[in-house]
């Protein structure tokens, strides 16, 4: 999986634009697809400097996104839900993109 293609991925799931979605905008929709992108990102391996470098953060911003994402997914169960569906969805698009 690349990054750009999980950020692809993420824009057509929460329907935001693409150039938003990388852009520095600290609105809610597009943060929180951010910050869904950038846990996924570090679970599947990725350095977070390499994560930081992509989304042009620094490595504590992405580490903040990830530590925001778990701890949502742990504490409420729609978020949780939300990110197994986008998780599903991510696999699907990378099937068909391959």
């Amino acid at each position: 999986m690349k990054l750009k293609q999980l950020a692809e991925a993420a824009a057509i799931f929460y329907a935001i634009p693409f150039k938003q979605l990388i852009s520095k905008s600290r609105k809610h929709i597009y943060t929180r697809p951010r910050h869904v992108c950038q846990w996924v990102a570090i679970d599947a391996g990725y350095n977070k400097s390499i994560v930081a470098r992509f989304w042009n953060l620094d490595r504590t911003a992405v580490h903040y996104g990830w530590k925001i994402t778990t701890n949502r997914s742990e504490t409420n169960t729609s978020d949780a839900a939300e990110l197994r569906r986008f998780l599903r969805y991510l696999n699907k698009h990378i099937k068909q993109h391959e």
